[in-house]
């Protein structure tokens, strides 16, 4: 069983209390009992001595009718007298000249006689089968001398009972103080102890998120509120270094996020790094792959040339129309516009960058869309173009612009079924300095994995031997290198639409 200190402070002063009232309560009944033995021994005495006055003052020490009847009145005078002897003294000792109670002796002996003789008064206390009694003889004088002597026995019934009385309330009042004493204790723990513990306690069992107590609510100026001071400090210093632990520690975490964000950053930039190192690798397998195409297809191009320039020379006059000269004019167009490209492609390859000028996005647009009118004829397709009014210029390549409407008509052709639809417009974009060409076809889409790779160099959607993956990757570079950007709009299965974003030319006012 666990003891609360209360109830050990408790336990403990009541048998503290109990002890020394105990020891107090036996100290008191003796010396009672002893003041009472005292008070009864002198009331004998005097008694005593009254009688050994009033005899011989009346000098009827010998007289025995009249002695007997003075003895009945001081038996009557006194009734806690059990006995009353009148002796005399004389060579042979001492002889009973009268007694209420002849047949019984005292205890008194010869030796108290003596002493009796001597003008002394003998009394002692006597205790017999349970009974306890006071025995005093007093010197009778007659003319200066002693001639005799008076013995008394008296009864120490009421002194016993007035100590038993006295013994009786002594302890119950001891008990009553003892129980009153305990109750007070208890309350007086309960007050001056035990409640400024359970604050403590309460005050620990009250433990912040923090980890640090309740402040303690004491103000007496004992022990306890000096605790509750040092106590109170204590819990200020928890407080101070939580707060400043909790202060390192957003600082550390801080500093963490801050390094995982770093290294967030370089794995990106590790990554981009890798990104450009393989898109570097393919631009160099590009460059020499373009570089070898230029030169496999600029020699038949050159004679291609050569040839149309002599078939314009051969030809009869009557077999030029009108028709004729601007076909041949176009044929003409397109192979120097090929060769120009093969040319840039190698220019490319050398990063050789050109003089930018101002492009007319509606004229490029459209005589675009007439180099590739007869293709759309054989595939049953529709092209609709839409260009807007006054729209602003931009500085960049014309052929490397028409190139990559060209590329983009070409993919819109390819990826549209027969009595499908191609659509191109031009607009100017609202709220920004730009200006965007649109492409749309009624094809396939394109799906989100293919969204991911489709500018990357030889990645191409279409059948083996109908594309080299190139197309969109140099559309790409040509619209960066004009600082634009393409946007994606498709549905799987249904539409595709391309947007190339290109910043206008400022008009100088």
């Amino acid at each position: 069983m666990r003891l609360s200190v209360r109830h050990k402070l408790t336990l403990f002063s009541t048998l503290v209390i109990l002890a020394v009232s105990s020891g107090f309560t036996w100290v008191s009944l003796g010396l009672a009992r002893r003041a009472i033995e005292e008070d009864l021994q002198n009331r004998a005495i005097i008694y005593a001595r009254e009688v050994a006055a009033a005899i011989g003052g009346g000098r009827e020490l010998g007289s025995g009718p009249a002695l007997h009847q003075l003895i009945v009145r001081f038996l009557e005078i006194r009734p806690t007298v059990l006995q009353l002897d009148v002796l005399t003294f004389d060579a042979d000792g001492t002889t009973l000249v009268a007694s209420n109670e002849p047949t019984s002796q005292l205890s008194l002996n010869w030796s108290d006689a003596e002493d009796v003789q001597r003008g002394r008064v003998v009394s002692r206390a006597v205790s017999r089968g349970g009974q306890h009694h006071w025995e005093v003889m007093a010197p009778i004088t007659l003319e200066g001398a002693v001639a005799g002597a008076v013995a008394v026995k008296f009864s120490a019934q009421r002194s016993d009972e007035l100590i038993g009385r006295i013994r009786f309330w002594a302890l119950t009042l001891a008990g009553v103080s003892l129980v009153l004493m305990g109750v007070l204790m208890t309350v007086a723990i309960q007050i001056v102890v035990d409640r400024p513990i359970r604050r403590f306690m309460d005050a620990i069992s009250a433990v912040a998120d923090d980890g640090a107590p309740a402040p303690v609510t004491v103000t007496t100026t004992d022990e306890f509120g000096v605790l509750a001071r040092h106590f109170n400090e204590m819990v200020a210093r928890i407080e101070r270094f939580s707060e400043e632990l909790r202060t390192r520690i957003a600082e550390a975490t801080g500093e963490l996020d801050h390094r995982v964000r770093q290294v967030e950053q370089l794995n990106v930039l590790l990554y981009e790094m890798q990104r450009r190192l393989s898109h570097a690798e393919r631009l160099a397998l590009s460059g020499r792959v373009m570089a070898e195409v230029a030169h496999e297809v600029g020699t038949p191009l050159h004679s291609v040339a050569g040839h149309l320039e002599l078939l314009r020379k051969d030809l009869p006059p009557a077999l030029l129309s009108e028709d004729v000269t601007r076909r041949l004019g176009i044929i003409e167009a397109q192979v120097a516009r090929v060769i120009d490209i093969i040319s840039r492609l190698l220019d490319a390859t050398r990063r050789v960058p050109g003089e930018p000028t101002a492009v007319d996005l509606n004229a490029l647009v459209r005589d675009t869309a007439e180099l590739v009118r007869p293709g759309l004829t054989g595939a049953r397709l529709t092209l609709s173009v839409r260009t807007e009014p006054r729209l602003p210029a931009v500085l960049g390549q014309r052929d490397q612009l028409q190139q990559v409407i060209l590329n983009l008509l070409t993919n819109a052709i390819d990826a549209t079924p027969p009595d499908g639809r191609v659509e191109m417009t031009t607009r100017t974009r609202p709220g920004q300095d730009e200006v965007e060409i649109a492409i749309a076809d009624t094809g396939r889409g394109i799906s989100p994995a293919d969204r991911k790779r489709i500018f990357d160099p030889f990645f191409s959607t279409k059948e083996a031997g109908h594309g080299t993956g190139l197309g969109l990757f140099i559309t790409g570079e040509i619209v960066r290198e004009h600082k634009g950007r393409i946007e994606l709009d498709s549905n799987e299965g249904s539409d595709c639409t391309f947007r190339v974003c290109l910043p206008a030319a400022r008009s100088e006012g």
